[in-house]
């Protein structure tokens, strides 16, 4: 059978987070906190500050093994999660499934088994960067949403400092991969600019209402590879940047999280 590159990619995803979920790695990013799992808890950080204190029904689409369920509920809402991971799905029903407001279910962002206006939040934290384009999963949000809700979605940049750091030291990476001693993936990535999210969410039918860039690195790659805790305390105080957007700024965030309302 003919597989196409969308189908491969989702594929891939399924079977990364499936393995991530086995090994309860993707859990530890958001409940140890050191240098290598800041970027993680720094950008459920901002999301968190982009919703209402006061929650409805809240749709989570890239739910993983639940890493927002608590704080939604603390805010009063109720929890429904969305996942293509299987792994994931069981992981989080496994924590959170006694309870009575957070039900968990497979699913895809661009493909919601959900009806027309039934959710007051959405949250879509770390899933369109898997995609190919935005544009199905910002419509499908859009669809989703209930006149006057709210959706916060992040998603990483297109240009950053740590972007021209990994390309100069792309040679020692390469060598490293060889050797079989590198980390990390090599799923490919959709990254977008602030305003490029902003336009494709208005495309969608979105109006903004406010973002915040996140994970800034004055003191960028290798450093917080190679002294990650120490990066970590460097890099920190750069977070009070996180609602500019001048150029020279922005270019030492990795992440962007949008706001936005469905009219």
């Amino acid at each position: 059978m003919n597989i196409s590159p969308s189908h491969r990619q989702t594929k891939a995803v399924i079977e990364h987070f499936n393995k991530l979920s086995s090994s309860k790695d993707w859990s530890r990013l958001y409940t140890v906190t050191d240098g290598k799992t800041y970027h993680f808890q720094v950008r459920r950080t901002r999301v968190l500050e982009l919703l209402p204190e006061r929650l409805g029904r809240v749709l989570d689409v890239g739910c993983g093994p639940g890493v927002m369920v608590e704080a939604v509920l603390a805010r009063g809402g109720t929890f429904e999660g969305r996942d293509l991971s299987p792994e994931m799905i069981r992981e989080a029903r496994e924590k959170f499934g006694h309870l009575a407001n957070a039900s968990f279910k497979e699913g895809n962002i661009e493909r919601l088994d959900l009806p027309d206006a039934a959710f007051d939040h959405v949250i879509a934290m770390a899933v369109l960067e898997y995609l190919d384009t935005p544009d199905r999963a910002l419509a499908e949000i859009a669809r989703v949403l209930r006149p006057e809700g709210v959706a916060v979605i992040t998603i990483p940049k297109r240009l950053h400092i740590d972007k021209m750091m990994v390309a100069v030291a792309r040679p020692f990476r390469s060598l490293a991969r060889t050797l079989g001693i590198a980390t990390g993936d090599m799923l490919p990535r959709l990254c977008l600019q602030p305003d490029e999210l902003d336009t494709a969410a208005k495309q969608a039918g979105l109006i903004f209402e406010g973002g915040a860039q996140y994970n800034f690195t004055p003191f960028p790659y290798p450093l917080t590879r190679v002294l990650p805790q120490f990066a970590m305390r460097l890099n920190a105080p750069f977070e009070r940047w996180q609602a500019r957007r001048d150029r020279l700024t922005s270019f030492f965030a990795h992440g962007y999280v949008g706001c936005y309302r469905r009219l």
